[in-house]
């Protein structure tokens, strides 16, 4: 029985992680296009921060400017194998801290060219900032993480295959980029679950005592 208290201490430990992480939102904030881009008309990645001026709330609600910083972009290829394009190749195009991949040269010798390749999908990974502080989040939420994750995909019923294809379509796919939030607990919450501890903690060094002088 004296055993009994670390199970305890980690099952309300771990409820109150799994309520704080339950809580969790996705709030969109910018879109990854597959574009053609002009004048050179090479097929690059380009991304659209939809924060700030220029936000739309509900669809886009955060009006607070993020910043987008990219960490990589790994494509993956029809048959298999991938390229990887550095967060460095991803230029700030406006003042709206849009991003487009304008390095010259084919992805696979460091470049944003990828005309040359058919693409299955392709990830994004980077960071936002700032995270908290932020003007147009839901009620309840208090900041988003750093990190973020997009991958776009073949769009059903998008580019000429009639919706059949396989392969990303340049000027057509897209991908949302979201940001996670999560609420952070009501002070009542903590306090009930920092009662409960000290309530267990001294239930249990008083029933190791009790024992402890019976057994003497």
């Amino acid at each position: 029985m004296v055993r009994t208290l670390p199970r305890v201490l980690v099952l309300l430990v771990v409820i109150g992680c799994c309520a704080t992480v339950a809580n969790a939102d996705l709030i969109p904030v910018g879109e990854l296009t597959f574009d053609q881009n002009t004048p050179t008309a090479l097929a690059a990645f380009d991304i659209t921060d939809l924060t700030g001026v220029d936000a739309f709330p509900p669809d886009f609600p955060i009006t607070t400017q993020l910043t987008i910083a990219v960490t990589s972009l790994v494509a993956n290829l029809q048959g298999g194998g991938t390229l990887t394009i550095a967060g460095s190749d991803f230029t700030v195009v406006d003042p709206q801290g849009d991003l487009d991949c304008t390095v010259a040269g084919l992805a696979g010798s460091g470049g944003c060219d990828i005309s040359a390749y058919n693409l299955v999908s392709a990830t994004l990974t980077g960071t936002l900032s700032p995270t908290t502080g932020l003007a147009g989040l839901p009620a309840g939420d208090k900041g988003i993480q750093s990190s973020f994750t997009a991958t776009i995909t073949p769009n059903a019923g998008c580019g000429p295959s009639g919706g059949t294809a396989t392969t990303l379509t340049a000027g057509c796919d897209a991908a949302v980029i979201n940001a996670a939030t999560s609420t952070v607990p009501e002070p009542s919450s903590w306090t009930l679950l920092g009662t409960v501890l000290v309530g267990s903690l001294a239930g249990y060094k008083f029933k190791g005592s009790s024992e402890a002088k019976l057994a003497g």
